[in-house]
């Protein structure tokens, strides 16, 4: 995925990346790892305004050697089920230029032909993570033409794509790729109002020797040094505690969404292995959370 900027030289040998067709006011089709918020978050600094859709005719599959999803057409109709996904309804030039940019070559951007699911009762992102269920082909669904990235090349397609094996597991390191990618491949014109608007992924690891009253102190601080960027950025942070820590970062989160500072955007657990010097390693438990900045703070 990261990494991905094609590029091509002019006369002077310099390389500009390749820019697929714009999307203009039509909505965008996502059906994988843009399904979470984090990631939309690390790439253009904000969720965009979805809609929940279903996508049939086409079949999800994991690329072979990656981990990230890919949709291709099934020519004799017997696609397996229907996709769930979204539709990404306001992007702004730049933004649909970021994730354009984030696809790779293999993409081509295409409009399809999907249906708006009426009334959903949940949130649309964690509807559409979920895999598809028999009551999903309901009467009342809405016909609607969105642009989507659909794979070119089924040589290069494996097994179906899952996302708690392909995505889940590997959230944090994807997202620290999403951050790369913003920081070092995106061409200035598009890098610059990415940063502005909040894009990229800040980390921050806890310690149990400080409280968590000087930590959200020092977060109130860091987003208020944002406020800047105006009421549609959304400043992802990631908290981390290992161990002894853990109750700091628990304590913080809470702390940071009952000031209205920050709202708690996701959480997760692992464990680390930790090496020291003479001694076998020591397996340690990891608290997560992913926290948000309140647009409120924003002026």
């Amino acid at each position: 995925k990261a990494g991905a900027v094609a590029a091509m030289s002019d006369s002077d040998g310099d390389a500009s990346p390749m820019r697929r067709q714009p999307s203009g006011a039509t909505p965008v089709f996502v059906y994988g790892s843009l399904l979470w918020k984090p990631v939309l978050q690390t790439l253009i600094g904000r969720i965009p305004r979805v809609k929940p859709v279903l996508l049939t005719g086409y079949e999800r599959s994991r690329v072979k050697g990656a981990r990230f999803p890919a949709i291709m057409e099934v020519s004799n109709g017997a696609a397996p089920a229907a996709i769930r996904g979204v539709l990404l309804e306001d992007l702004n030039t730049w933004e649909a230029a970021v994730l354009d940019l984030f696809e790779d070559d293999e993409y081509e951007k295409r409009e399809i032909s999907a249906h708006v699911v009426p009334s959903l009762q949940e949130d649309t992102f964690s509807w559409a993570q979920q895999g598809f269920c028999d009551g999903d082909l309901q009467n009342g669904l809405q016909q609607t033409s969105a642009l989507a990235y659909v794979w070119t090349v089924e040589t290069m397609l494996d097994i179906i794509w899952q996302p708690s094996r392909d995505f889940v597991p590997h959230e944090y390191e994807y997202l620290v790729m999403c951050d790369t990618f913003v920081r070092e491949e995106l061409p200035g014109d598009l890098r610059e109002p990415a940063l502005a608007a909040g894009a990229g992924l800040a980390a921050l690891r806890l310690s149990s020797r400080r409280s968590a009253k000087s930590y959200a102190e020092e977060i109130a601080g860091l987003f208020a040094e944002d406020r800047g960027k105006g009421p549609t950025s959304d400043a992802l942070m990631r908290l981390s505690g290992l161990g002894s820590a853990i109750a700091v970062t628990s304590e913080l989160a809470l702390r940071l969404e009952a000031e209205g500072i920050a709202r708690i955007e996701r959480i997760s657990t692992d464990c680390v292995e930790l090496e020291s010097q003479g001694s076998k390693a020591r397996t340690v438990p990891q608290l997560l959370v992913y926290i948000v900045r309140q647009r409120s703070q924003a002026p």
